[in-house]
């Protein structure tokens, strides 16, 4: 019976010893891991016109240039965001966007800010190809309430689709990728559970004596 409940506590020590990281999770705020994890590509330049593609991002609609506060009204400050006053892109009356990354990222994120003065409901639904990932479901507002819309999945993200359920269109800013290892090295385990099992042997034998 003793032998029962070792096994039992090495193999939760080897369970808990396994990342935290689930297959899909979001990051309130663009603080801390996040930020240590990602490259922060920006928000275009300001000012210059329309452009289709902030790499590694590719747009399925033209976004315009726009800052704040000059030519876009309000964003939203830090902690929430990285910035009060950033560079943004606005959709020009499309109410849906999807992102398409260009190079290899398993953490995908930015700010978005309805253009309306108002409270809508925007979806981020991220995939891998054809398979989704997860989905974040906000509630950014239009008067200084812009929010983060980020997320790591244990799997590349290929793109990410934009939806304002509140058909209003929308602007993005600080558009940010990275790739990180999301489980250990092989190695690293095996010598975690050698150390398990070889504590294991110590205390059977203490038992025995």
């Amino acid at each position: 019976m003793r032998l029962v409940k070792l096994t039992t506590l090495i193999a939760l020590c080897l369970v808990l010893s396994l990342p935290a990281f689930a297959g899909f999770t979001t990051f309130a705020t663009p603080g801390g891991y996040y930020q240590a994890n990602t490259i922060d590509y920006g928000g275009g330049a300001g000012s210059g016109g329309a452009i289709t593609s902030l790499p590694p991002f590719d747009f399925s609609v033209a976004l315009d240039q726009r800052n704040v506060p000059g030519s876009w009204a309000t964003w939203n400050c830090p902690p929430a965001t990285y910035s009060c006053t950033p560079n943004v892109l606005y959709t020009q009356g499309a109410t849906s966007l999807t992102l398409t990354l260009t190079s290899a990222a398993n953490i995908v994120g930015f700010e978005l800010e309805p253009d309306a003065f108002q409270t809508d409901h925007v979806t981020a639904e991220y995939f891998n190809g054809s398979t989704p990932l997860g989905t974040i479901d906000l509630f950014p507002n239009g008067s200084a309430g812009a929010l983060l819309f980020a997320a790591q999945a244990s799997q590349n993200i290929t793109s990410v689709v934009i939806t304002d359920l509140s058909s209003d269109d929308f602007a993005i800013a600080q558009l940010s990728a990275g790739r990180v290892t999301t489980t250990p090295e092989p190695g690293s385990i095996l010598l975690f559970g050698s150390g398990i099992l070889g504590l294991a042997g110590v205390l059977r034998r203490k038992m025995n004596l």
